[in-house]
Formats: C-alpha cells, sequence, structure tokens
C-alpha cells in the first residue's frame, strides 16, 4: 500500500468512526440528551454532514471496486495449441522461484508473491533471506537474470516484472578483520624487524615484522648472580 492509499484509507476510516458516533449517540448510550442537543448546532452539524460524505464515498468506492476489480487467477495461460490451453499455476510459479534463489544454498526465499491480474502478465516478488552478508548490488542483478531465465521456461513471455527484496542476512560478516582489544595476561607480544642479508651486505630491505608470542606463565627472568659465583 502506497502512502496514498494509506492516507485515503485513514481519512476513511476515522470519518466512518465520527459519523457512526454522531449518529449513534443521541439514540445509544448515557449521553443522549447532551448528543441530541448538539445536533441544533450549526458548526457540529455541518461538521456531521461532512464526515457522512466522506464515508458514503468511502463505501461506493469500495463497493464498485468488489464489483469491477480483476480477480487474481489461480492459473494463467502460457499458450495455446490446436484449440486447447496450456496453463500454469501461481504455486507452481511460485516454486519455481523459490527453487532459482535457492538451489545455490546463499539464499532463502522467505515469500514469494505471483500477482496475474493485469492482462495475463505475471509479477513475481520475493523476499530473499542471504546466509551471509553478500553484495547486494552485484549479487540481486545476478539473481534477477537468474529468475527472469528460469521463469521464462515456465511462463514464457508473460513475465512482467521480477522484483527482489533483500533482508537482513543470518549472519553478518566483514572482509575487514580487526584486532582484538582485550589484554591477555597469559601472553605478551613481542613485535622485532630484522633485516634480511644479502650478499652485498648492503642495500637490503628489511623483512616485515614478525610477531613472536611469550608464554608469561613460563618465563622467568635470568637471577642475578650472587657473590660467590662471581669470585669464582
Amino acid at each position: 500500500m502506497n502512502g496514498f492509499k494509506r492516507f485515503c484509507t485513514i481519512v476513511f476510516s476515522l470519518a466512518g468512526m465520527l459519523c457512526l458516533a454522531a449518529l449513534a449517540l443521541p439514540w445509544i448510550g448515557p449521553w443522549q440528551r447532551e448528543a441530541a442537543g448538539l445536533m441544533g448546532l450549526t458548526v457540529y452539524f455541518a461538521i456531521v454532514e461532512v464526515v457522512l460524505c466522506i464515508t458514503a464515498l468511502g463505501l461506493a468506492i469500495l463497493f464498485f471496486r468488489a464489483i469491477f476489480a480483476r480477480s487474481n487467477k489461480k492459473s494463467i495461460i502460457v499458450t495455446s495449441v490446436d484449440g486447447g490451453q496450456i496453463t500454469v499455476s501461481r504455486d507452481a510459479i511460485a516454486s519455481q522461484a523459490a527453487h532459482i534463489i535457492e538451489e545455490d544454498g546463499t539464499f532463502t526465499a522467505v515469500r514469494v508473491d505471483v500477482d496475474t491480474r493485469k492482462r495475463s502478465k505475471i509479477k513475481v516478488h520475493a523476499r530473499v533471506l542471504p546466509s551471509t552478508s553478500v553484495d547486494v548490488a552485484a549479487r540481486g542483478n545476478e539473481l534477477h537474470n537468474r529468475l527472469a531465465t528460469g521463469l521464462a521456461a515456465v511462463c514464457g513471455n508473460n513475465i512482467s516484472s521480477i522484483s527482489l527484496d533483500f533482508e537482513e542476512p543470518e549472519e553478518v560478516t566483514s572482509a575487514v578483520s580487526h584486532a582484538s582489544s582485550v589484554y591477555d595476561p597469559v601472553y605478551e607480544t613481542v613485535q622485532t624487524a630484522l633485516p634480511q642479508a644479502s650478499p652485498s651486505g648492503a642495500g637490503a630491505a628489511p623483512e616485515p615484522a614478525s610477531e613472536i608470542r611469550l608464554d608469561m606463565a613460563t618465563f622467568h627472568a635470568p637471577e642475578a648472580p650472587t657473590e660467590a659465583e662471581q669470585e669464582e
């Protein structure tokens, strides 16, 4: 539902409730005399007329829409052969779309909606759940092309649009790994850069810094020599 339809629905609902309350309170409820007295006020009566007209207009629109609206067909005619017709159901189209989405194991088809109301043209809307973080622009375009090719084999040229709605992935991953900032009292990290020896002994580039981890639980500093050991 777009914004305009939602606004019209809210206005119609409020007008209907106000109109129902204004017409029912003079006859039902503990404030019958007060509600009937308000009807004598020109401003109040004009407001009741406005909400009554809005309610009547909304009911008329709903009535004619229910009569003339096209039904969402359960099946669509794909082609005609020798006076007969070949049809495919909406459930078959949705099942085929879900199979295409889930065939590589990267995505899960949460929901697939198939609309066949307009001139035998099919609109497919799928909600996709990635298993991990993906490039939506690249993988979405690839998935859209696979759906267009796969559904064309089932429905022919009757596909009018395919829309994809990506949800939050089950596992959020990142290509950048960050080192842990928690201090580990058991280990101490010492980084040293050792130059690489060259045959000429000059112009050698140093090696990348290497990381040495020392176990502080078993490492002990050397004890100072005693006086007897110094005399020896």
